[in-house]
């Protein structure tokens, strides 16, 4: 083995001359089992089915997360409640999400994703009902930090849920929709509540955030199968993807629907795509036996609400260990540094979300909560181009690193892409800070505000692609054994959304007094000068990291042992 590939995150992708390694073939990984039922043996239309389950998931709750924050001025007046008290119970609220990812991811690989998603959603239409009623701040608090437990699954358990039924060379779509889908229901929750606050009052918008999220708990019910699977008789490694052209081979595609009817027909494949694959059985076979071909493309059931939860034989050892290993990896500094840079995204997030309202419906902009609600748009176009473009952008600038590096990829060269970030971010709140307060145009702010929402966009892309190159490589020894369970719940980046959750409550937290008590100006300058140290940090990952993924493998490996 060459000798600079020895530490997870660094391998090579170009032979010495260049050459791109392995291109005869797309590989399929993770590798599936001969079993029709396996989630990576379903077929195209069975796959999209379960994924749009999963984005309108993800797109309602977030949108009933952010439905408030167009008319937080008018709810303050109506609760009693000052826009202190309002913007703490957001930052309580992510608080918690990062808080229960360490028990809700647990318990979906223990028990089951589905029941998670379907008592996610649930949980959160009461408690959005429970905003009608709350008479006190205390109630506040409480209604966020709860709708914080359930809305977790949200930010942790779709990325794992995607990987459970696509391939590796399948996910860069829907990983990109899953982005989009997480920013397209942040913006239009105020925009939607906007529009209708103008029209008919604030608590109609309760009741219509609460049907969708009761109707998409249907739709779930109905239509999202289970995605968990114990995958232990894998296909041999000489199953391969062939060309396009022979995907789109309808004979091909009558075959398999043949075998399905009827297990004992005889199909005669060399190789075969979209979802059907050539299994190699020779080592259960005598020498020069016939390999036998499994045309594995299982086609949608139809709705199966029936089948609850799907708990692991061994659910209780995978939630323990799960765990373990979450707060064992507090020690790793990648995950430290990913965990902060994320939550200072976060928090910037939470700035756009707490003052527009505050400084548009005020002097000298005095916008309605319909055009406060709107300037959500800004922030929403400014992610589309990022989550539709920005993965690929980072893996073309990986592969041109790699070149020049001798064919080796490192963990650390996308990271060279971070100066967008350190330059941008200051930039974005200094527009949001400096500009009401010299009563510059409005859209100097909502500009700034998209800033900061490109920036997050792309920073947060770039960060968790890190941590996931720096420990997605390292499994346990026993590929059967609970922690091998453990692992695929990525805990490394469970305990990287903990530190981000909490460290942005620490920044939203204070967010009213720094701005509204000390006032717009000093709000811009610091926050621009607090972003420029935090963005900045980068430059540690990038002359250090290799050396610390090298010290810290060995750790991580005993960690995810245990």
């Amino acid at each position: 083995m060459d000798e600079y590939l020895d530490v997870p995150g660094t391998i090579r992708i170009f032979d010495e001359r260049g050459q791109v390694v392995q291109t005869d073939h797309v590989n399929l990984y993770p590798m599936p089992s001969d079993d029709p039922e396996d989630p990576l043996n379903w077929s195209k239309a069975r796959k999209w089915i379960f994924l749009s389950c999963v984005i309108w998931y993800q797109f309602v709750v977030n949108l009933q997360a952010a439905v408030l924050y167009a008319i937080y001025t008018p709810l303050s007046e109506e609760k009693g409640l000052t826009l202190d008290q309002l913007n703490a119970g957001t930052g309580y609220l992510y608080l918690f999400i990062g808080i229960a990812a360490i028990i809700t991811q647990p318990l979906s690989l223990g028990y089951g994703k589905r029941p998670v998603y379907i008592i996610s959603t649930f949980a959160c239409a009461l408690l959005n009902i429970w905003t009608v009623y709350i008479p006190s701040n205390s109630q506040w608090i409480g209604s966020r930090l709860l709708l914080g437990f359930f809305l977790s699954p949200a930010y942790t358990l779709i990325q794992v849920s995607i990987a459970d039924v696509f391939f590796v060379h399948e996910r860069s779509l829907p990983m990109s929709i899953y982005a989009l889908a997480i920013y397209a229901g942040g913006c239009m929750g105020p925009v939607l509540s906007g529009q209708v606050y103008d029209a008919i009052g604030w608590k109609p918008i309760i009741w219509l955030s609460t049907g969708l999220t009761v109707s998409t708990t249907f739709v779930l019910i109905f239509f999202m199968e289970e995605s968990s699977y114990i995958r232990r008789n894998k296909v041999d490694a000489s199953v391969h993807v062939v060309t396009m052209a022979q995907e789109a081979d309808p004979s091909r595609q009558a075959e398999a629907a043949g075998y399905l009817e009827d297990p004992n027909k005889n199909i005669k494949m060399d190789t075969v795509e979209a979802g059907v694959y050539d299994v190699n059985l020779n080592n259960t076979q005598s020498e020069g036996q016939a390999d036998r071909k499994y045309p594995l493309n299982t086609a949608w059931h139809g709705p199966q609400f029936w089948k609850f939860s799907k708990p692991h034989p061994q659910a209780r050892a995978i939630v323990v260990k799960t765990i373990f290993q979450c707060v064992m990896a507090f020690r790793l500094p990648a995950v430290l540094w990913s965990g902060i840079v994320l939550g200072s995204f976060q928090a910037f997030y939470n700035f756009v979300s707490a003052l527009s309202s505050g400084i548009l419906a005020e002097e000298p902009y005095n916008m309605s909560s319909s055009a406060v609600g709107l300037t959500f748009l800004s922030s929403l176009i400014a992610a589309i181009p990022v989550a539709f473009f920005g993965g690929p952008i980072a893996d073309w600038y990986g592969l041109r690193c790699a070149k020049r590096n001798h064919g080796i990829s490192e963990a650390e060269h996308k990271l060279h892409l971070w100066i967008v970030c350190v330059i941008l971010t200051p930039v974005g709140l200094l527009m949001m800070g400096l500009g009401p307060y010299y009563e510059a145009h409005w859209i100097i702010f909502v500009l700034g505000c998209g800033i900061i929402n490109f920036v997050g966009t792309f920073g947060t892309l770039l960060a968790i692609n890190y941590i996931f190159d720096c420990f997605h490589e390292i499994h346990p020894d026993d590929p059967n054994s609970p922690a091998s369970a453990a692992q695929d719940a990525a805990p490394y980046l469970l305990t990287s959304i903990l530190i981000c959750m909490v460290f942005s409550f620490a920044l939203s937290y204070a967010i009213t007094p720094w701005c509204f008590e000390w006032g717009l100006k000093n709000f811009g300058i610091s926050s621009a000068i607090i972003s420029t140290f935090i963005e900045a940090s980068a430059i540690i990952m990038l002359i250090w990291g290799k050396q610390m993924r090298r010290s810290g493998q060995s750790y991580y490996r005993k960690v995810v042992n245990w």
